[in-house]
């Protein structure tokens, strides 16, 4: 089995059966892959109707967890069985052909085993992909990116070999498994559009501290790289200055649009002062 695709959810029916469905309706060998959903939600009646749903598909598994929000993540790893392991967001629909595009790129690097990010053509590149030869230049490359869990896989070997030993960080354990090869001789960025979202509306995203996430979370798991000597300070700055124009743009939607969105806005001045500076950012998001 080539493929193992991961979907952790808080069990949002109008998102993960259309998503499901776009997966089945690709046609592929269902021997070729395998998907796994793992639900940490509270909602029974979605888990009814999954459960109903997985008996028709022989290749799909799906668990019932009380892992803590984002810990959903490695509940989906492990129950695993394909050579490559692939988060899935839960509210997005796959093209028309690109799970089979998917597993036949992998399959080609089944030996040699980069590190691989599917960014769904957010680098705007167009159906490129870019090989990077070390660590630093591909923590450069995906800047603030690499908070995306969706782009993220890992080898099952290698996962194997980090599972236990790996610090995952309890709001980005992504991160953990994204940064984990850091010693590869080739890393890969995959920028072909291969999904798009159900609802873009963020109302039903989740209610984490946005500001507390981006912009110190996240950002001490890239400064941590740092501290351990796997970027360069000039690594470090590109990836600082790409969650500054991050953080402008949520300023600008949720605090000056006013946009819907589920996510606690609170703490803004707290957090973002710590690496940041909050006039500019106010300034620029309002211009």
């Amino acid at each position: 089995m080539v493929l193992s695709l991961c979907m952790p959810t808080n069990g949002i029916s109008e998102w993960v059966f259309p998503s499901l469905d776009s997966i089945y309706m690709s046609k592929v060998d269902v021997e070729l892959f395998e998907v796994i959903v793992t639900d940490n939600g509270k909602n029974e009646v979605f888990e009814r109707e999954m459960m109903s749903y997985a008996k028709g598909h022989s290749n799909l598994i799906y668990k019932k967890t009380e892992a803590f929000m984002f810990d959903n993540q490695l509940e989906a790893l492990k129950l695993a069985h394909g050579d490559y392991l692939k988060f899935v967001n839960h509210r997005s629909v796959w093209l028309p052909e690109r799970l089979q595009y998917m597993i036949d790129y992998l399959a080609q690097f089944e030996s040699e085993k980069p590190v691989v990010y599917f960014s769904n053509g957010v680098m705007g590149w167009g159906p490129v992909s870019k090989e990077y030869n070390t660590f630093d230049s591909f923590v450069g490359a995906l800047g603030v990116y690499g908070t995306w869990t969706s782009g993220v896989g890992i080898w099952k070997t290698k996962y194997e070999e980090i599972k236990d030993n790996c610090q995952y960080d309890r709001i980005s354990p992504h991160a953990g498994i994204l940064f984990g090869d850091r010693k590869n001789n080739k890393y890969i960025i995959n920028d072909k559009y291969w999904m798009k979202e159900i609802d873009t509306d963020h109302s039903k995203k989740g209610n984490y501290n946005l500001y507390k996430a981006f912009a110190l979370d996240e950002l001490i798991i890239i400064l941590n790289l740092y501290r351990d000597g796997d970027i360069t300070e000039d690594t470090l700055i590109q990836v600082k200055n790409s969650f500054r124009e991050f953080l402008i743009s949520l300023y600008r939607d949720f605090n000056i649009k006013k946009k819907a969105c589920s996510y606690d806005l609170s703490g803004f001045s707290k957090y973002i002062n710590i690496f940041f500076d909050e006039k500019e950012i106010i300034e620029e998001a309002q211009k």
